[in-house]
């Protein structure tokens, strides 16, 4: 019987280490939580978050409140008409993809180029 009391011994020791091991990582997963909760508070307060701009045409900055149904904004600046795009997609290096009111972008840049 020794041998089967010092398994059963070894085996509440292991259940013992499982538990501790399991609150420890309970309250890391709790800290964890609070850390989320409170990034995704700062990223989503209000109703909305705003959107730095940067004019195009006249480099003024302004924040807007971030609206994907929003397709175009006035510069307060200088009332040029800036297009705004939601997609997060970015056509070539710096994103220009030329298809913005009243600019050629980059695509009469790059034409340019390879001329040279």
């Amino acid at each position: 019987m020794g041998d089967l009391e010092k398994k059963i011994e070894a085996l509440l020791k292991e259940i013992k280490e499982i538990k501790e091991n399991q609150k420890e990582m309970s309250e890391k997963v709790s800290k964890m939580q609070q850390i989320i909760d409170h990034i995704e508070s700062d990223i989503y307060s209000g109703e909305g978050f705003d959107f730095e701009i940067v004019c195009p045409y006249c480099e003024y900055e302004f924040v807007i409140d971030a609206d994907v149904d929003k397709k175009e904004i006035e510069c307060p600046e200088c009332k040029n008409i800036i297009e705004l795009d939601w997609s997060g997609d970015l056509d070539g290096e710096d994103g220009c993809s030329g298809h913005c009111h009243g600019c050629a972008g980059c695509e009469e840049d790059s034409d340019e180029d390879d001329d040279m």
